[in-house]
């Protein structure tokens, strides 16, 4: 029984999916429930005692029993994952502590393989932040109606729940999307709360984590030094190459708030980027006595105090909180170069020494990302506006006025053909281009190869 029709697909995956054979059920989505606020003790009770004796049952709040019970914040019960029927359970721990599996459908990759992987990924994080103060998490693996392109993660109470098109292999992406939302874990929700909107420090939240993602992976040797790099310039590219790069923080606000397809991720790309030059420019300031990590576990130590003295009420995060805690490992003008750029945007050159003595950083000349026409506009009532005489999708012979019914493009990726469906006359007629406009240079680094092969320890000491 389902509410929709179709293939489980993104945008349908966490609405209530019951079959004959399983259930998935996510409790904001699917449960009924009362409007409580957030942080109001509640004790809530869940009874499963009639489902069928052969089903399997994973919750956030375990397996091991049909009658289970939370005591806590309304928030954590009602943001909650629940799934049983066909899916295969696996029950491990991690330093005492329970981390269990539930995984359904078929793979290319073995259930061993994907819980070894996952369970290294959680493990390390946990070591990182040096708390491992979680009694129960459930990870689980759905797969969705496509056979390849697709992946979805969330966290959610106690638990992460991740699905993935039915054919794809056990791939650096949906490691990483795992990697990501499992650190949102600590930040932000273990350095405190956002006062009202969550755009102001959303660079922080996003962006750091987004960074410390490939941190992760990297570290816990779930990813080569090689693709560390890769990753890197990636991030740094698609900083450069897409839109908003000076897009003062107000204006992101302003624009975001009305339209969250404006400047989408500008927020994330920056804030990673501004988390490469911060460690970068704390390791350069301490002698690799300090890094990054440092700034993160002083901001999570601080909300603890907080929370101690305050009932557990969370401390806000500000950027003003931020820029105070990073204050000790930067110096004046580094100071005034965060606040600057949280705040104004534009480029964000990272130390050449950034990564290390095998790697060197350089130029790298590329189009920006650029459709050619106003989108926003046309996909409001399917009339082309705004194309630019000089741009590609113009040379392709897109003009404004003409009737667009179909469109196929990679936002930010200028490798990836556009292809726009135009309603003419004589039938429909698809026109072709590459979305590339004005040439930047981002910067982007090297590795060099035989060095790193030479003496792989010393390229990597600081990490």
């Amino acid at each position: 029984m389902k509410d929709w029709d179709g293939p489980l697909n993104g945008d349908t995956r966490f609405r209530a999916d019951l079959s004959t054979d399983y259930f998935h059920l996510i409790g904001v989505a699917a449960l009924v429930h009362p409007e409580l606020r957030g942080f109001t003790t509640v004790d809530v009770h869940f009874d499963w005692q009639k489902l069928p004796p052969t089903w399997s049952l994973a919750t956030s709040f375990g397996t091991a029993t049909r009658c289970q019970s939370f005591h806590g914040r309304w928030q954590e019960a009602v943001n909650s994952l629940f799934v049983g029927g066909d899916y295969r359970i696996y029950r491990t721990t991690i330093s005492g502590n329970a981390l269990d599996f539930a995984i359904r459908g078929k793979w290319h990759f073995s259930d061993e393989e994907w819980v070894n992987q996952v369970r290294k990924i959680v493990e390390f994080e946990r070591t990182f932040w040096r708390d491992n103060d979680f009694p129960y998490f459930l990870v689980t693996l759905t797969p969705l109606g496509q056979d390849h392109g697709s992946i979805g993660g969330t966290a959610l109470t106690n638990a992460f729940m991740m699905h993935l098109s039915r054919l794809d292999a056990l791939t650096s992406e949906p490691l990483e999307t795992l990697a990501h939302e499992t650190f949102h874990t600590w930040n932000p929700y273990k350095v405190g709360y956002p006062p009202g909107s969550d755009y102001p420090v959303s660079w922080f939240f996003e962006g750091f984590t987004a960074y410390y993602a490939d941190v992760m992976l990297f570290r816990a040797g779930l990813i080569s030094f090689s693709d560390y790099v890769a990753s890197i310039n990636e991030k740094l590219r698609k900083y450069e190459l897409n839109e908003g790069m000076d897009v003062t923080l107000q204006d992101f606000i302003r624009r975001h708030s009305a339209d969250h397809s404006v400047l989408d991720q500008l927020d994330s790309r920056r804030g990673a980027v501004l988390a490469m030059w911060m460690d970068a420019t704390v390791r350069q300031k301490t002698g690799d006595r300090s890094s990054l990590d440092n700034l993160m576990f002083d901001l999570v130590r601080q909300n603890a105090a907080y929370e101690l003295h305050h009932d557990g009420k969370p401390m806000a995060i500000t950027n003003k909180r931020i820029f105070q805690a990073a204050s000790q490992y930067l110096r004046r003008d580094s100071r005034k170069k965060l606040r600057r750029y949280v705040e104004q945007g534009g480029s964000i050159p990272i130390p050449e020494a950034a990564l290390g003595p095998c790697v060197q950083s350089r130029v790298e000349a590329s189009p920006k990302f650029d459709l050619g026409f106003d989108s926003k506009s046309t996909q409001g009532d399917g009339v082309v506006f705004g194309v630019e005489p000089s741009s590609e999708a113009y040379k392709a012979g897109l003009r404004d006025g003409q009737r667009l019914v179909g469109w196929s493009f990679s936002r930010g990726d200028t490798s990836r053909e556009v292809r726009l469906r135009i309603m003419t006359d004589h039938g429909d007629q698809v026109l072709k281009y590459y979305p590339r406009g004005a040439e930047v240079s981002p910067q982007q680094f090297s590795l060099d190869s035989a060095r790193y092969s030479a003496d792989p320890e010393n390229c990597v000491s600081s990490w």
